[in-house]
């Protein structure tokens, strides 16, 4: 080791230099704390051996200093004393000292001693090293996760890119809201028109959240569109309206069961057809929140009451079509339950009977407006805000 030998006795330092070179160390001699102290600033020595009494710096003094600095690695601390008080090692340790060893020295007693600082300083040396290789995993994980963040950003403009644009189909004014919990959620939804008179929409909520669900929530999109396998478009026509929703969401049931490998991940929907025409609603509700419809000639937005299991997780379901009156003035609101797990200001959850209120006083606004409104006064669409889960919201307002 690289050895400091601090006294003001020559005949000590001599003495110091010789036995701790026959030991196999490099010495170096300083003459007080102050000379000491600057050769520490020029030089790295892994031990100080110290005397305690010295003119200009004392030991303790050289200590303190070396402890209040910043050294770019440790330094272990002998000090040499005649004074072998309680008090005298106690003021030693509190300067900073690691040890002590008395005078006259002992060879073997300082031999003994410079082993267990070679193995403090051994440690030292470990620590950093561990020290070193973490810091340079942190940066690491931190470089991964940011690379992790922007995908997650990109996949979130995927995600949102691929749902409906347009938003007037004839008689129909279509308008929604899409929240994911954090950058990608399992929520989607879509709608077209078949021919001129049938319109086809669906609102789906995959259970879970993050990428698994998100990847879900994309196979569904296709699964659904106009030329997905579960269906050819030509298969939905006026006479099978009423009963194709049932039919696909059996089919759906099956596909999930049987063919997607979808972990523990489920699904709840509302999926349906609007006759134009016929000024008819025909949907299949599985799981999903119970939806809303407004009645022109009441004038109120009723809940409907439908149940119905949801989507992969029993094979063989049966399904049942609700099919309803849509006349002109109409307008049906479907919606996930992540809206349900919002807070009012009050700290008090969301209820249905809370939103079917919000609603019914914006009832006479455009699906446009009225969703800007509701967003608001459920405080949706704050930016770097967490919800507790997806959140969408789509309505469909029979024009006329």
């Amino acid at each position: 080791m690289k050895i400091l030998v601090v006294d003001d006795a020559r005949d000590m330092q001599l003495i110091l230099r010789r036995i701790l070179t026959l030991m196999g160390h490099q010495v170096v001699l300083a003459n007080h704390g102050q000379e000491a102290w600057e050769l520490l600033q020029q030089h790295n020595f892994q031990v100080v051996i110290s005397d305690w009494v010295m003119p200009i710096m004392d030991g303790p003094t050289l200590c303190r200093t070396i402890r209040a600095a910043e050294l770019p690695h440790y330094v272990y601390i002998i000090l040499l004393t005649g004074m072998s008080s309680k008090q005298n090692l106690i003021l030693g340790m509190e300067a900073g000292a690691d040890d002590f060893a008395t005078k006259p020295i002992v060879r073997e007693e300082l031999e003994v001693r410079l082993r267990a600082a070679q193995r403090v300083l051994n440690l030292e040396q470990t620590l950093e090293d561990k020290n070193r290789n973490l810091e340079g995993v942190n940066q690491s994980l931190s470089a991964t996760q940011a690379l992790i963040q922007s995908d997650l950003k990109r996949a979130a403009s995927l995600q949102t890119g691929v749902l409906p644009v347009h938003k007037a189909f004839g008689r129909l004014c279509v308008d929604w809201f899409f929240q994911p919990a954090q950058y990608i959620g399992g929520d989607t939804f879509n709608y077209f028109p078949i021919n001129d008179d049938l319109f086809f929409f669906y609102s789906i909520d995959v259970s879970g959240h993050g990428i698994s669900a998100a990847l879900l929530s994309m196979c569904l999109q296709t699964l659904l569109s106009s030329t997905g396998e579960l269906y050819c478009q030509d298969e939905l026509t006026r006479e099978n309206a009423a009963t194709f929703p049932a039919r696909l969401a059996e089919n759906l049931n099956h596909h999930l069961n049987h063919v997607l490998d979808t972990g523990d991940h489920y699904l709840t929907l509302i999926m349906g057809v609007v006759d134009t025409a016929e000024e008819r609603l025909h949907f299949v509700q599985a799981g999903h929140p119970q939806p809303f419809l407004y009645n022109p000639s009441t004038q109120q937005i009723e809940r409907i009451d439908c149940t119905g299991f949801p989507i992969g997780l029993m094979p063989d379901m049966e399904y049942e079509t609700i099919s309803l009156p849509f006349p002109t003035g109409s307008r049906f609101v479907l919606y996930s339950d992540g809206i349900l797990e919002l807070h009012h200001a009050s700290g008090e959850p969301m209820t249905e009977d809370d939103l079917q209120s919000c609603l019914q006083a914006l009832i006479g606004l455009p699906a446009r407006e009225l969703v800007s409104r509701l967003g608001e006064q459920l405080g949706l669409g704050k930016e770097n805000e967490d919800k507790p889960d997806d959140i969408s919201l789509l309505i469909i307002d029979s024009c006329g």
